[in-house]
Formats: C-alpha cells, sequence, structure tokens
C-alpha cells in the first residue's frame, strides 16, 4: 500500500502530463478506470501503451496485476487504468477481518473516494443503481469489516448531538485521522471508524462503525439523497427510514416484485437488497449480532419463513433507475 501511494503521489503530475501529451497526439478521448488487484474487466480491442507491470490483457479483457497506473489504447478511446490493493473485487466474504484501529493515511481514504465515486457515477449520480453500488462498496469491495456501533445521536430531529458516532453523514469513507476534522458535533469522538469509542448503549468502549440506519442513511446520501439522518423505525410519531418509500408485508409480496435497492426491515432494523441471483437475494445490513454483513437466503424463504417484516419500494424515491444490475459480476 505505501508502495503505491508513493508512486500516486509523485506520479501525479507525470501522469497529468502524459494524458494531455496523449491527447494532443490523438483525437481519443481518455476515459479513467479502476481496477483491484486480481480484477478483470472486459474491454474493446486494443494494446497496453504503459504499465503492462500493473496490468494484463487476455483477449478482450484486462486484469489488474499489481498496485499502479497504466494506459490501455483502444480503437475508440484511451483508458487511464488505476490499480489498487486498497479494495476488493466484489465478493460476500462475511469472514474477512475486522477494521481496528487507524489503518489508513488521507492519501488512501482520498483514494477509496475517489473509487467509491467512480463506481456510483459510472452507473449513474442520483439513481437506484447508484444506491446498490455505494452498499456493494462497503460491504463486497471493502476489505475490512466494520463493527456495528450503536449510536450515540443522530444528526436530525431532538437527538441533534453526535456526528460519526455510529453514523456518518458524509460523502466518502470514514477512515484517516483528516477526516474527523469534518464532524461538526460530537460526544465522545471524534473517532473514525475502527477506533476504539465509548457507547453509550453498551457503557463499553468499543470500535467506531455503524449501526443498521447509519449504514442505510450513508448509502443514500453517497448516492445522492439527501433524506436526513433518519432511523431505521417503524415509528409513528417520527419521520423515518419506513416513511421514504411504500411499505409492504413480506407474506404479501411476490419473488417476480422484489428490486435490488429496495428496503427491508422489521421492527427497530432496516437492511439493503444488494443482490438477486439463481433464486437467492443478498441483503446488505448492519446487524448487531454479526455486524457489517451481507446475508444470503433463498427467495422462497425469504418472503415465508424469515424473520423479515417488510419491504419498503422505493421507485417513487429514486424515480431513475440507472444502470442497474441484479448481481455484480
Amino acid at each position: 500500500m505505501i508502495l503505491l501511494l508513493s508512486f500516486l503521489l509523485l506520479g501525479t503530475f507525470f501522469l497529468s502530463y502524459r494524458r494531455k501529451a496523449l491527447q494532443e497526439e490523438t483525437v481519443l478521448p481518455v476515459y479513467k478506470l479502476y481496477l483491484a488487484v486480481g480484477e478483470t474487466v472486459e474491454l474493446e480491442e486494443g494494446e497496453i501503451t504503459e504499465g503492462t507491470e500493473y496490468i494484463q490483457k487476455t483477449d478482450k479483457s484486462v486484469t489488474g496485476i499489481a498496485s499502479g497506473s497504466a494506459f490501455f489504447t483502444a480503437k475508440e478511446r484511451i483508458y487511464e487504468i488505476t490499480v489498487s490493493d486498497l479494495y476488493t473485487a466484489p465478493i460476500v466474504d462475511n469472514e474477512k477481518g475486522y477494521l481496528e484501529g487507524t489503518r489508513y493515511t488521507k492519501e488512501e481514504n482520498d483514494l477509496l473516494d475517489e473509487v467509491l465515486a467512480y463506481q456510483i457515477a459510472s452507473v449513474g449520480y442520483q439513481t437506484r443503481a447508484a444506491a446498490v453500488e455505494a452498499a456493494r462498496f462497503l460491504t463486497l469491495r471493502f476489505p475490512y469489516k466494520l463493527h456495528y456501533f450503536y449510536e450515540n445521536g443522530r444528526l436530525n430531529g431532538e437527538n441533534s448531538v453526535a456526528d460519526g458516532e455510529g453514523r456518518y453523514y458524509h460523502t466518502g469513507l470514514y477512515l484517516s485521522e483528516d477526516r474527523e476534522e469534518g464532524i461538526g458535533t460530537s460526544v465522545y469522538g471524534p473517532a473514525t471508524w475502527g477506533k476504539l469509542l465509548y457507547e453509550e448503549y453498551s457503557g463499553e468502549d468499543v470500535w467506531n462503525g455503524l449501526d443498521c440506519s447509519g449504514f442505510i442513511t450513508w448509502v443514500l446520501y453517497n448516492a445522492g439523497y439527501d433524506c436526513g439522518d433518519l432511523g431505521a423505525g417503524p415509528n409513528d410519531d417520527i419521520y423515518d427510514l419506513t416513511d421514504i418509500g411504500q411499505k409492504v408485508s413480506v407474506s404479501k409480496f411476490r419473488a417476480e416484485d422484489l428490486k435490488v435497492g429496495d428496503l427491508c426491515g422489521l421492527d427497530g432494523h432496516i437492511g439493503m437488497i444488494i443482490g438477486i441471483r439463481d433464486s437467492n437475494i443478498y441483503i446488505a445490513e448492519a446487524y448487531w449480532v454479526k455486524d457489517l454483513q451481507v446475508r444470503v437466503y433463498p427467495i422462497d424463504e425469504f418472503l415465508n419463513g424469515s424473520e423479515w417484516d417488510y419491504i419498503i419500494q422505493m421507485d417513487d424515491f429514486y424515480i431513475e433507475q440507472g444502470e442497474l444490475s441484479d448481481y455484480w459480476d
């Protein structure tokens, strides 16, 4: 990781100069592309013009093989490809190690934020697909598991006392200490994700992370939806996440009506559907038993035998679908 950061910092001027030179040499546009080490993407026919030590070409695909930057010239465009080991190809891994302590520098956090923004923009900012990509990034691409942290407060309503304590209503990830400067109001922090922080609910110092509604509101905010730092609900007296869409009982739901990006919940808990494939449904959630995870159910079991009580249909909330995919490959 240190070598990658050194390369990125020292090579910024060179890459900017090289990109300008390439554009002057040809009328082809230059597109940025991000790959994890070991990740493969299909591209149009072309050749590696710089950085053969970082990417490998096979037929019509390119694979990231080491951290660094490369250029791939195709018939209709040039790709500037950044390869990094700070994130992974999307994969369900609920057994990955926990984020504990301060592991990330500002430069590393900046790069991860850049990749997150790229993933969201690539499917369409302020769309259903954008929300799905934000949720997939933190649960499938981020290499560590976040702890569940029961909030010390929220930014809205009567409990506007804490920011970044079990929640993080900001753009990007909360990993490097410079991000603590953006925390406006705090009780026991500021403390980035993974740092020890006093949790009022348990009365103990635990590793800061996200609670269930903190995860969902972070996802929606990063996708372009400023709905407020809301709780999970349902609550008859307080506007919460169950009020932003059409709530339908799971027992009355049909399998063919399930959509990625819809929310699902039970009393006091909420998650997001991020995948549907091979008769299975994938739900991303920050859950106090298993922390930030992706639970997988056979669809029939989810609808007829799971603990989930309702689904919140989000068509009127998202409006635009974007480049939506039911799964991530």
